[in-house]
């Protein structure tokens, strides 16, 4: 018999600490990038005392407490936890994994169900329409197999896992003639940066939970200036523990990187990159991981020019 626990069946504290020390033995090689990573689930998932005095803002508290309220670990007759699910806040992608004894047993049916339950439940609470979602790379084809299934359909378009290591030295390029770099914006600077954002993804904008906090560090925020004093281009960029056979190293992400249409080819994008890629390095990181559509030729093209290389999808 499979049992599922949440905050009003055991201690919530204990509950959580149990949730993180189960996520590194689940994760393989081919999800240990899959957000949240294991150090993303050790702050989403941690007690709450401590949270402000470590600079988080009042937003991302907020997030972490509805994360910890759409979190769910599933045990054996044994007591042993054998599977672990949440929807981070404020997003609404199911992540969950299984241990592989505990495969074939229906659990993996039950645990979307409890998904798609919270997230209709969130749905209502906010008085918005809202579509789950749950990754699933190409080469897991049971996961694929109960997904649908359960009624989910796979997304049109194909995303794409790249890895840089860093065992050599990263050389910057120097950003084209005229051109500045900046390293973080500050508040003043929020609607310009936003225009920024909205001119790349077509009119999509962005949080700035993280530019709010009082833990926003200017540094992995890279962007480049137009002699006019416009924002060009932007790279975020952060450091990350993901589980490996030796252990947890730290790796880096590019979160997003983007450039004005009317100044693409101009070798913004390739600078800002390769930017980031020295900084990460230098901050420890043994390789640098991102994703990209498998339509975005503009992306892929310049992270071939990179060196960077197809992991997953």
């Amino acid at each position: 018999m499979l049992h599922d626990h949440n905050p009003s069946s055991i201690s919530k504290h204990i509950r959580l600490a149990r949730g993180v020390g189960i996520v590194p033995g689940l994760l393989t090689p081919q999800t240990r990038y899959d957000a949240p990573t294991v150090s993303d689930v050790r702050w989403l998932l941690a007690p709450g005392q401590g949270w402000l005095s470590s600079g988080e803002s009042p937003t991302e508290v907020a997030y972490c407490v509805m994360t910890q309220r759409v979190t769910a670990l599933w045990e054996d007759e044994q007591g042993q936890l054998i599977a672990y699910a949440l929807i981070a806040q404020p997003g609404s992608i199911l992540t969950f994994q299984v241990d592989q004894e505990a495969h074939g047993q229906g659990l993996e049916a039950a645990i979307l169900a409890w998904g798609v339950a919270q997230m209709q439940a969130i749905a209502q609470a906010r008085g918005l329409s809202r579509e789950l979602w749950c990754r699933c790379h190409e080469s897991e084809r049971e996961r694929r197999a109960v997904l649908q299934a359960a009624g989910f359909a796979p997304f049109p378009e194909r995303d794409l896992r790249l890895v840089h290591p860093l065992a050599t030295p990263v050389s910057p390029v120097a950003l084209p003639d005229g051109y500045s770099l900046r390293r973080g914006v500050t508040s003043a600077e929020w609607d310009a940066y936003q225009d920024l954002h909205q001119a790349v993804f077509e009119g999509i904008g962005m949080s700035l939970d993280d530019h709010q906090s009082s833990a926003y560090h200017p540094d992995p925020d890279l962007i480049a200036v137009e002699p006019s004093g416009r924002f060009a281009a932007f790279c975020q960029c952060q450091l990350k523990n993901v589980v490996h056979q030796q252990g947890e190293p730290l790796v880096g992400e590019v979160g997003v990187i983007g450039v004005r249409p009317a100044l693409l080819r101009q070798g913004l994008g390739r600078a800002l990159l390769l930017t980031a890629l020295r900084q990460l390095q230098e901050r420890g990181a043994s390789l640098v991981f991102l994703e990209t559509q498998e339509t975005n030729g503009p992306a892929r093209r310049l992270l071939a020019s990179v060196e960077c290389t197809t992991r997953s999808s």
